[in-house]
């Protein structure tokens, strides 16, 4: 049991998290606040933040009861490899914001088809025994195939289209949406919850040992929140523009804590994008 629990600490993939996703209204096109497109830009992203997270979020799914996971096609899945080691993956749950009121679609999964470079940390360790702050994944990547497909209807269910970019902006907005934890070690939410996050650049995960640019991005909450994830968020997607950018991996410090403002460290998509499309054929 302490193996199990230990499990869901280091590697946050126990629990999932839903929260209502904010938008900073940035400059646009000459920097100015005063642009003539701005009210145009605030009223666009006002209404989307009236929106359920759900249909903020329309390609994030529950995938096995305990990880997060994007919709890429009406019969497969994104999410992470090490979801494997938490849950085996039967079913998922899409088109709603709470797991537990009946509502949303649930699918059975076919096939699981893990990335054939995934690793994994020494997540059986005791991380104070052993000094471990974090415990990484490499190649953080698995696809799940539906028994029978969903009905996307471009609201609640939409699949994400594949990023191919090799590098992002510093600053770029992106989010993700999912149900893990409120709290370090605590049980996954029922309400699905949205964050707000910005691409750094790959300097600023440099310190993470286990942080490596080849097949992994690296996040920060956006002021005023400074959202992170935590315990369950594990698989999500990194969503920015309708995109998968990457895929939730681990969180700095996350053997220990979970706190806003963490650094949250997701698999890079365009890093496996061939690999995606030889197994799925989309």
């Amino acid at each position: 049991m302490a193996v199990v629990l230990f499990v869901c600490l280091s590697l946050f993939a126990c629990t999932t998290v839903y929260a209502g996703v904010q938008h900073d209204v940035r400059t646009v096109l000459d920097g100015s606040l005063f642009n003539p497109y701005n009210n145009e830009i605030q009223i666009v992203k006002n209404e989307n933040e009236q929106k359920p997270v759900n249909e903020q979020f329309p390609s994030a799914v529950l995938f096995g009861r305990t990880c997060g996971g994007t919709i890429i096609s009406p019969t497969w899945i994104l999410t992470a490899g090490h979801c494997t080691l938490f849950t085996n993956g039967r079913d998922i749950l899409a088109g709603t914001n709470n797991t537990e009121n009946g509502s949303g679609l649930r699918r059975k999964v076919k096939r699981l088809v893990i990335h054939p470079r995934f690793s994994v940390g020494p997540y059986w360790l005791d991380a104070d025994r052993f000094n471990l702050k974090e415990v990484g994944a490499r190649w953080d990547f698995l696809l799940a195939e539906l028994e029978s497909p969903l009905p996307l209807n471009g609201k609640t269910m939409v699949a994400a289209q594949l990023d191919d970019l090799t590098r992002h902006s510093p600053g770029e907005e992106a989010g993700y949406a999912g149900y893990g934890a409120d709290r370090h070690g605590g049980m996954m939410r029922e309400e699905m919850h949205g964050m707000d996050l910005e691409i750094l650049a790959d300097e600023e995960c440099s310190n993470l040992v286990e942080f490596d640019k080849q097949d992994m991005i690296c996040t920060r909450g956006r002021p005023p929140r400074y959202d992170s994830a935590c315990n369950g968020d594990s698989g999500s997607g990194l969503i920015r523009n309708g995109k998968i950018v990457g895929v939730a991996s681990w969180v700095e410090n996350d053997a220990h804590e979970c706190r806003n403002g963490a650094r949250v460290v997701f698999s890079r998509v365009a890093s496996v994008v061939d690999w995606i499309k030889q197994v799925t054929k989309i």
